[in-house]
């Protein structure tokens, strides 16, 4: 079950499959639309409600300042919908930029809640062996079909003592030399031959950090733009990543205009538009 909050006046939308969660960040982001409520009188804190007549006085300034966040939600938790998808939001097609570290359980997480609903899944990686162990681990099923583009050399090697008999799988190796219009050129064939057998298409991109490093920011640009193309040609949907501790704000924010909606992934939750 994931639930979902919207501000009703700014872009802020939070995902979870924690209530908790949701309420959390919900009430610290409509503190923030809020802030002049709270003041410090001698040494209490006081904080009145905009939309009622109730307000409290703290000594204890956090243990104040957390209340007024839970009373805030109090007043939107009927809003909180359940059993949504983040892609909902973009009619379940189109491109999601995931920022999070690499490695992070944040990112383990977009990836299978992206991947979920999908029938044609298609990776391109250059970790197969972590990308298979995580739908074996995660997913309750295999995919109808999943396919697998990397540039590694024996990419199932490390994956030897997993029984993949369940799954329908198959492995394209890219050459590491080529430049992006053949990688673009791969991925539409490929994506060419699954689009009409049915089942939603789920790409996961993880090599756009290479792609930046590789290229120049400009280039790899006009490279996503033609891929979203493509996808949503496709009716597929996909999901990018990118790691906010090695890529400056500048570049992170160029990135995300190739794209329908950029999300935050942490442990516990998706955030868009922070």
């Amino acid at each position: 079950m994931v639930y979902r909050f919207q501000c009703r006046r700014c872009p802020f939308t939070v995902w979870s499959t924690r209530r908790d969660a949701i309420a959390d960040a919900a009430g610290s982001h409509i503190l923030s639309h809020y802030r002049e409520r709270v003041t410090k009188q001698d040494f209490r804190i006081r904080w009145s409600c905009p939309h009622c007549e109730r307000s409290g006085q703290h000594h204890d300034g956090d243990a104040g300042v957390e209340r007024f966040e839970q009373h805030l939600f109090e007043h939107v938790e009927s809003s909180v919908e359940s059993g949504v998808h983040v892609a909902d939001d973009i009619d379940r097609t189109g491109g999601v930029l995931v920022r999070a570290p690499r490695g992070s359980t944040g990112l383990d997480n977009a990836r299978v809640h992206f991947l979920s609903p999908g029938g044609v899944v298609l990776f391109v990686t250059t970790a197969p062996a972590e990308r298979i162990r995580l739908l074996d681990d995660a997913l309750n099923e295999w995919p109808a079909r999943t396919i697998i583009l990397t540039t590694k050399p024996d990419p199932l090697g490390d994956i030897s003592e997993l029984d993949l008999s369940a799954a329908s799988l198959e492995v394209v190796r890219l050459d590491s030399r080529l430049g992006l219009s053949e990688v673009g050129e791969t991925i539409s064939r490929v994506v060419g031959e699954y689009e009409d057998v049915g089942g939603k298409i789920v790409a996961a991109f993880d090599i756009l950090p290479e792609l930046v490093e590789k290229f120049d920011l400009q280039t790899v640009f006009k490279f996503l733009h033609v891929l979203d193309t493509r996808l949503t040609r496709a009716d597929a949907l996909s999901h990018y990543h990118v790691d906010p501790r090695t890529q400056s704000q500048s570049t992170i924010n160029v990135l995300g205009q190739a794209f329908d909606l950029s999300i935050v992934a942490d442990d516990r939750r998706f955030v868009a538009g922070e």
